[in-house]
């Protein structure tokens, strides 16, 4: 929200993007979060548009993955950037829906554990990795470096 806007509640105030730091609990743990809000200078009110509720639902997501042992989207990121395969390609290799990586690695959503343990598998196991790729006959799209095709 730019500071010019005026205030969506009374009209007349400019609006003015705001970060203040509250504590969030989740699962008997505590954390002190960054939370982004927009104030009047006019009426004084307090709000969240769509794009401060989104980042603040992004921190509320790493908090709960952090909390619940999950990877972080970074974590997902480098992950698919070492075998180099795109978003779309990690979906479909590993599922959960056409822009589930996408989701993960923003913090929009938390993966599940079942898909936590298997990303954990292969990000240990590159043999793992390569099997899946073979199991979905994604061979094709998904080559091996040379280096390990020869080791193969």
């Amino acid at each position: 929200m730019a500071q010019t806007d005026l205030c969506p509640i009374c009209g007349a105030g400019q609006v003015k993007a705001q970060v203040e730091s509250q504590y969030l609990e989740y699962k008997g743990q505590t954390s002190l979060l960054p939370l982004h809000f927009a104030n009047c200078d006019h009426c004084h009110s307090d709000f969240a548009g769509s794009s401060e509720s989104k980042r603040n639902k992004r921190v509320a997501i790493a908090f709960h993955k952090s909390v619940d042992g999950l990877l972080t989207g970074a974590e997902i990121c480098a992950i698919r950037s070492h075998y180099k395969i795109t978003q779309n390609q990690a979906a479909r290799l590993f599922g959960g829906g056409p822009v589930a990586f996408s989701k993960y690695e923003n913090e929009d959503v938390a993966q599940s554990e079942a898909m936590d343990n298997l990303l954990r598998l292969v990000r240990r196991s590159k043999d793992a990795f390569w099997c899946l790729v073979e199991e979905k006959e994604m061979q094709a799209e998904i080559q091996k470096p040379k280096l390990l095709a020869a080791e193969a």
